[in-house]
C-alpha cells in the first residue's frame, strides 16, 4: 500500500511502523489521549476540577470518549487562563480571537515552541500531499510576525528544501499575476476570495495548484477557480483551536487527511452531542494530544463536517473531513427563518463576476434589511442586479421575503476590501438586540 505524506508523519509522530493500519493508530491515538488528560489534571486548574475523580487510564476505545465532558467556545473564552498547563516563561505565541458576540471575551489559545513545531512538521508534510520539492510556492498569507501563519509554512517548507516565498497583502492582481510568472511560481496558497481574484489575472496553465486555506471554500468557487487558471485546487482544513492545521486534501480529493498524530476528532450531534457514526455529518470536535500548553479535550469546534475513517483512494490511511461547511453561525430573520454565511457563499459565488463580498444584515421600519458590497471583475456590470435574484432563491430568504419581513438592498459595488486573514468572511449583524 502506497505510504502518503500525511500517513509517515503520522506514524513517526506516534511511534508506529509504516504501512500504517487504523487498529495501531487507533491505538496510539488512545495511549496519547491517556497522557494528554494525565497531562491536563496535573497541570491545569480548570481540568484538575473539570475531571476530578476521572481515571484517565480508564480511556481505552474511543467509546470511552463520551465519558469526558465537551468544552464549549464559551467555556474556552471564560476560563482560558485556567486551562494553561505551563508558565508563561514556556509560552511562545498567544493568539486571541474575538468571539461571536461583539460583547463576549475572546478567546486566547497558548503555544510553547513545540506545540508550534508540531504545527510546523504538519505544514510540510501536508504541503506535500499536493506539490513536490520541485515545486515553487508563493504563499499570500501574513509572514511578516514570527510564527504566524505564514511564516510557520514558509518555515515549514524551508525545512523541507522547497522553493518559497510570502506575499501580504493581496491587492494588485495583474502585478501579482506577473510577479508569478517572472519567478516561475508553480502553487499559491491562500484565502479563497483571493485566489479566486488572482484566478483570473493569470495566463491559463501557467500554475499547477493552488492550496484554499483559512475561510470556507464555496464548490463553485474551486470551480470557477480551476475553469479560469486551469490549476488544481486542494482544501485546507485548520483552526487556531487545532493548531493553524488540521488536515489537507490530497488528490484524490475525498475529504482532508487529519493530522491524526495530534488530533483525535470525533463527529456528534450538533444539539445532543452523541456521537455519530462514519459518514454522517454532525458538529466537529477534537481533542489536542500532546499539546503541552493548552490541551483542547472534547472541544466544540461548531464546524460541521463527516468524518471517514475507511482507506482513502490515495492509498492513506489517516481519516479524513469530508463536505466541510465550515461554522454555520445562523443569523435569525423576522419570522424565525435562518440564514448563514455559507448559504449567501453557495448562493453567490455562483455569480460569474463576482469576486469577494460583505452582507450586512440591519433593521428599519418593522422590516430586516439585507445589504450586499461586493467586488466584481471588470466588464461584469450587472452584477448588482444579478444579486438580488440569486438571493431571492435561497429558501430562508425567500420565505422571510414572501412573508413580508425581509428586504433586499442596497447592493454596492466597491473597489477593494481591506485585505484580512484573521477575520473570516461572515454575515455581519448590524441589529442590535432584534432577532
Amino acid at each position: 500500500m502506497k505510504c502518503t505524506s500525511v500517513d509517515a508523519l503520522t506514524a513517526r509522530r506516534l511511534g508506529l511502523s509504516l504501512p500504517l493500519d487504523r487498529l495501531s493508530l487507533e491505538a496510539a491515538q488512545m495511549a496519547s489521549l491517556r497522557r494528554t488528560v494525565e497531562h491536563a489534571c496535573a497541570k491545569s486548574p480548570w481540568y484538575r476540577e473539570r475531571l476530578a475523580g476521572f481515571d484517565p487510564g480508564s480511556l481505552r476505545t474511543s467509546a470511552d470518549l463520551s465519558r469526558l465532558p465537551l468544552l464549549t467556545s464559551a467555556e474556552l473564552a471564560a476560563h482560558g487562563p485556567r486551562l494553561v498547563c505551563v508558565s508563561q516563561s514556556e509560552v511562545a505565541r498567544i493568539i486571541t480571537l474575538q468571539t461571536s458576540g461583539s460583547t463576549g471575551s475572546p478567546k486566547r489559545l497558548h503555544f510553547t515552541h513545540d506545540d508550534l513545531a508540531a504545527t510546523v512538521d504538519f505544514f510540510l508534510h501536508g504541503m506535500l500531499s499536493l506539490i513536490t520539492p520541485l515545486d515553487n510556492v508563493l504563499a499570500l498569507l501574513p509572514f511578516t510576525q514570527p510564527d504566524s501563519t505564514g511564516a510557520l509554512l514558509l518555515q515549514a517548507l524551508g525545512q523541507g528544501g522547497v522553493r518559497c516565498a510570502g506575499y501580504w497583502p493581496p491587492t494588485d492582481w495583474e502585478t501579482l499575476a506577473e510577479l508569478i510568472r517572472t519567478k516561475g511560481y508553480s502553487c499559491v496558497v491562500g484565502l479563497p476570495q483571493h485566489l479566486l481574484a488572482l484566478a483570473y489575472a493569470l495566463p491559463h496553465g501557467l500554475i499547477r495548484s493552488m492550496l484554499l486555506c483559512s475561510d470556507y471554500a464555496p464548490p463553485m468557487l474551486r470551480t470557477r477557480i480551476e475553469e479560469a487558471c486551469g490549476c488544481e485546487t486542494f482544501l485546507h482544513y485548520g483552526t487556531t483551536e487545532t493548531g493553524l492545521g488540521g488536515g489537507v486534501e490530497c488528490g484524490a480529493h475525498d475529504g482532508c487527511h487529519l493530522r491524526e498524530s495530534d488530533l483525535l476528532v470525533e463527529i456528534v450531534h450538533p444539539q445532543t452531542g452523541q456521537p455519530l457514526l462514519d459518514g454522517e455529518a454532525g458538529e466537529v470536535v477534537v481533542t489536542t494530544l500532546g499539546r503541552q500548553a493548552m490541551p483542547l479535550v472534547r472541544y466544540r469546534t461548531g464546524d460541521l463536517a463527516a468524518l471517514i475513517t475507511q482507506p482513502c483512494a490515495c492509498g492513506g490511511v489517516t481519516a479524513r473531513l469530508c463536505a466541510i461547511q465550515g461554522r454555520r453561525i445562523a443569523c435569525r430573520l423576522v419570522g424565525g427563518f435562518s440564514v448563514t454565511s455559507q448559504d449567501l457563499d453557495d448562493a453567490l459565488f455562483a455569480l460569474d463576476g463576482l469576486l469577494d463580498y460583505r452582507a450586512t444584515l440591519g433593521h428599519s421600519n418593522g422590516y430586516d434589511l439585507l445589504g450586499i458590497e461586493f467586488l466584481a471583475r471588470a466588464g461584469h456590470e450587472f452584477v448588482d442586479l444579478k444579486i438580488p435574484l440569486t438571493l431571492a432563491k435561497v429558501p430562508a430568504i425567500a420565505s422571510a421575503l414572501a412573508q413580508g419581513g425581509l428586504r433586499l438592498g442596497p447592493m454596492l459595488r466597491v473597489s477593494s476590501f481591506s485585505p484580512s486573514h484573521t477575520v473570516k468572511r461572515t454575515l455581519f449583524d448590524q441589529r442590535g438586540s432584534r432577532p
